[in-house]
């Protein structure tokens, strides 16, 4: 009895590492997509550090294919693709074996946003006769709901972290609506709304003589109770309001959520050229990450590595570098002749 008692142990011990050392290689990907831009031509490349070669490409130069992004789950990929003068949306894995999202009333897509799920995409068409703009696809069923008002331009945001509400602009409008319901909540003035992975706060950009500024909304949960569908009075918004930067010089290009939500990955062109800074939500402090005479664009961040990619003009093309998330230990991964647009990882 001892000895099987044993063999058991060591079997269910030997299966236990098994598991623990399969589900850390999937978790341990690091494969990078990007943009690549041929001419007037772009096409997505998955990049693959430590290989040789360390890239593959995922669409040829027959079409122009663009901003790909990884499903949460980093199972599948999604990318917009021209053909005919028509932009759809296409999901692929790293095989290279896509399909195309349907799109019966031929509607041009212009931006998406996996659900933090991976099972639906919220996908932004180009507006035709004030039909609704904004609808949302599911994999399962692969039916296409449209989200907002038919008689409003929207222009679309990021998804909450419990996969419950989405944001989106209308008419310089934020709001957050229920993908899958009725309920839409004006939320403030300003544009390009982005949820916090943690789910405390949306950070969102407001254009003052003619700079874009950061500004952050606190205490969501508290609002979508309070608020309701009408604007609030400005007492009411003021409570949950904060400009991240007093100084108004500032001017952002882009920004994303790192650190689980803590902090704010942005790049801002303040000394006249695009440099990369990290904003820390609890104490407000802001950090410088790059120093040179070139820009930097197209941040992407890593939650597991805690690092983040970039490219940067440092020989006369964009190229893709890495640096960790206090802007330590740069290093370039990958250069070409060619420029890249955009990554994700």
């Amino acid at each position: 009895m001892k000895t099987l008692t044993k063999k058991f142990l060591l079997l269910t011990t030997f299966i236990y590492i098994l598991l623990l050392v399969l589900s850390c290689s999937t978790y341990d990907k690091t494969n990078i997509l990007a943009e690549q831009q041929i001419e007037t031509i772009t096409r997505i490349v998955l990049i693959e550090p430590g290989k040789s070669p360390n890239y593959i490409y995922i669409t040829d130069l027959n079409v122009m294919s663009s901003k790909p992004k990884w499903s949460p789950d980093r199972k599948i990929f999604a990318f917009i693709s021209e053909k005919n003068n028509l932009k759809d949306l296409w999901i692929s894995d790293e095989d290279g074996i896509y399909t195309k999202v349907s799109n019966d009333s031929f509607m041009e897509v212009e931006s998406f946003e996996w659900s933090p799920n991976s099972k639906e995409i919220a996908i932004e068409y180009k507006s035709v006769d004030n039909s609704s703009n904004i609808f949302l696809y599911t994999l399962e069923n692969k039916n296409l709901i449209p989200i907002t008002r038919s008689n409003k331009i929207a222009k679309l945001g990021t998804w909450s972290p419990d996969n419950k509400w989405i944001t989106y602009t209308i008419d310089n409008s934020i709001y957050i609506s229920n993908p899958k319901g009725v309920n839409e909540i004006y939320i403030s003035e300003g544009e390009n709304p982005k949820w916090s992975p943690n789910g405390e706060y949306i950070v969102f950009t407001r254009t003052e003589n003619k700079l874009k500024n950061l500004w952050l909304y606190k205490d969501i949960d508290k609002v979508i109770k309070e608020v309701g569908k009408d604007k609030p009075n400005t007492t009411n918004e003021n409570k949950y309001i904060e400009k991240i930067h007093n100084n108004n010089d500032i001017n952002i290009i882009e920004f994303i959520w790192v650190y689980g939500g803590n902090k704010i990955l942005y790049i801002s062109d303040i000394e006249n050229n695009n440099e990369i800074y990290i904003h820390e939500i609890k104490n407000g402090q802001n950090k410088r990450l790059t120093n040179n005479e070139v820009d930097e664009k197209n941040i992407s961040w890593s939650e597991k590595n805690r690092s983040i990619l970039f490219t940067s003009d440092a020989h006369s093309r964009a190229d893709i570098y890495k640096m960790k998330g206090d802007g330590s230990d740069q290093s370039i991964i990958l250069n070409s002749n060619e420029n890249f647009n955009y990554l994700d990882w």
